[in-house]
């Protein structure tokens, strides 16, 4: 009976893992859309080209992750310079969930995982999700807000 359940178990757990990257494959042109600007500002990011910035955030930007308090652009542009000096991301991927389009307001939620190196040289992967909250102007689409975190370490509360 347990050999039985053995090969159900692995198809649960399969279908858990991949239904954020089938749920992407089936989006529509518009969130198709969206996707790639968060695919874009990951990449930037993990560039230490902080020119996404300035070009894809919307003045009136509201954030609030590990931080004290929510944050707003220059704050943003303040803080990734010490960012991009202290930490070099060696690899990162991006696993959609979700992407909801109300008129010119989107609102995406997703899953990261990023391998790092810090100016020690010590290297650490961690894990997390995010909601990001976008406002299509003149044609294109611009972070209003976000809101995430890295998931806990294993045996802390």
């Amino acid at each position: 009976m347990l050999i039985r359940l053995i090969p159900a178990a692995a198809m649960s757990l399969a279908v858990c893992v991949f239904s954020g990257a089938a749920a992407a494959q089936t989006w529509n042109p518009e969130q198709q859309e969206i996707w790639k600007v968060e695919e874009q500002q990951w990449k930037l990011e993990a560039a230490k080209d902080a020119s996404w910035i300035d070009t894809m955030v919307h003045p009136n930007l509201r954030y609030w992750s590990d931080d004290p308090m929510p944050r707003g652009k220059e704050s943003l542009k303040k803080w990734s310079r010490i960012g991009y000096e202290d930490d070099t991301t060696r690899e990162y991927e991006i696993f959609p969930i979700s992407a909801t389009i109300t008129g010119n307001v989107a609102v995406v939620q997703y899953r990261y995982m990023v391998a790092f190196e810090n100016y020690k040289k010590e290297r650490d992967t961690v894990t997390g999700r995010y909601t990001d909250v976008l406002i299509k102007e003149n044609g294109r689409w611009l972070f209003l807000a976000w809101g995430g975190a890295e998931d806990p370490e294993e045996g802390t509360d």
